[in-house]
C-alpha cells in the first residue's frame, strides 16, 4: 500500500469520527442527566484527539517525498 494509499484510508476514518462527534454531540443535548452529560462531553473530546493525531498523520504521509530527489513527483498522491 502505498503512502497517498494509507492517507486517504486515515481521511476517511476521520470523516467517519466526525460524523461521530456530531452524534455525540447530539444525544448530549438530549439528556437531562448530568453524568451522561458529562461522559458524552469526554468521549468527544477523546475522538477529536484521535482526529487531531490522523490529520498530522496524514499531512506527514502526503508530504512524506517532499524533499526527495524527485520533487514534486508524488504530488499525485494527495487529496485535494
Amino acid at each position: 500500500m502505498k503512502l497517498c494509499e494509507m492517507a486517504q484510508e486515515y481521511r476517511v476514518n476521520v470523516a467517519l469520527l466526525e460524523l461521530r462527534i456530531k452524534q455525540l454531540q447530539a444525544a448530549q443535548k438530549r439528556t437531562r442527566q448530568p453524568e451522561v452529560r458529562y461522559r458524552l462531553k469526554q468521549r468527544a473530546k477523546f475522538l477529536q484527539t484521535l482526529i487531531n493525531e490522523s490529520r498530522q498523520t496524514v499531512f506527514l504521509m502526503e508530504h512524506y517525498h517532499d524533499h526527495s530527489e524527485e520533487g514534486d513527483a508524488h504530488a499525485d498522491c494527495r487529496a485535494v
